[in-house]
């Protein structure tokens, strides 16, 4: 079906946002972690009890939406990326753009066959030209990542020998999430501020407006890594909307999303929106590409 990577990547010239840095080093973002996240913030007080929602919706008879139309729309949103992850043979990837000062094209993509996994994540603008290509081989392998330069905005080059090596737990501490995991929002009860949920044909869509702060945790995380801050970069919106079958199988997800980085104290504000996350589910293997082969981006019917 479909999805967009929540690690996609908006690079700008100016400022990073989210994803790969763009060559030019933020010194700072605007405020400081401690007014983010006080001394002894855990994000698991926010953080969802899945194994409770699972065995909930384990526990009824019908599994499809009518069955489960009394879970709150965190759960349901929640029980759709647990099939997601669990799937045997699945991909996803994302299509966009971010906006800053200039247009910036993005690109991600992940590919999960068996204990195989595969990311791609591609930024490129006038003023940017990064790619990054991460593989994993094994739930406990080793993540080897590949800092390489995009062609354009959908292909890139990489260097054979990968450009650094990370345990999962290294790898996790620096991005904020794994190659064999699937999303880096936090969603709960506690992280939605607000949402609303309709039906379109078979289809459930649930929109979901964000605590901007709390949500973002492992994603700020990630950017510091990715994008070279030397701060977590403040967000002020966070919007998602899902798209699940009746079957509570995710479809897609968009993102609007906003933020601010600073260059030499002058905050930059950057925007994401109508960001498309495509989920596919195949039936058989799906081929990760070698490191000189490009990832097909070409949009498919969910």
């Amino acid at each position: 079906m479909k999805k967009l990577l929540l690690t996609y990547i908006l690079t700008i010239g100016i400022c990073a946002g989210a994803g790969i840095g763009t060559g030019i080093i933020l010194k700072k973002t605007i405020g400081p972690i401690d007014e983010m996240y006080p001394p002894g913030f855990d994000p698991a007080e926010f953080s969802p009890d899945i194994e409770a929602i699972m065995k909930k919706y384990d526990g009824l008879s019908n599994k499809t939406y009518d069955g489960a139309k009394s879970f709150t729309d965190a759960e349901l949103v929640n029980i759709a990326q647990e099939k997601y992850k669990s799937c045997e043979n699945c991909y996803n990837f994302s299509v966009g753009d971010a906006h800053t000062i200039v247009t910036q094209a993005v690109r991600n993509a992940q590919v999960k066959n068996g204990n195989e996994y595969f990311m791609d994540q591609i930024s490129l603008s006038s003023m940017v030209s990064l790619a990054k290509r991460t593989y994993q081989h094994g739930a406990d392998g080793n993540v080897e990542v590949h800092d390489g330069k995009a062609l354009t905005s959908e292909t890139a080059t990489y260097p054979a020998t990968p450009t650094a090596t990370y345990t999962p737990e290294e790898y996790h501490k620096l991005h904020g999430m794994s190659p064999n995991e699937m999303f880096i929002y936090i969603i709960s009860d506690q992280t939605v501020l607000d949402s609303t949920r309709t039906t379109n044909g078979d289809d459930v869509v649930i929109k979901m407006n964000l605590n901007p702060n709390l949500s973002t945790y492992w994603y700020k995380y990630q950017m510091v890594d990715l994008s070279g801050l030397a701060n977590l970069p403040p967000f002020s919106e966070v919007k998602l909307t899902y798209t699940l079958s009746k079957d509570l199988v995710l479809k897609h997800i968009s993102v609007d999303e906003t933020l601010t980085a600073t260059k030499d104290g002058i905050p930059v504000p950057a925007k994401t929106q109508d960001i498309l996350e495509l989920y596919y589910y195949a039936d058989t293997y799906y081929k990760i590409p070698a490191i000189d082969e490009p990832f097909d981006f070409s949009i498919k019917e969910a």
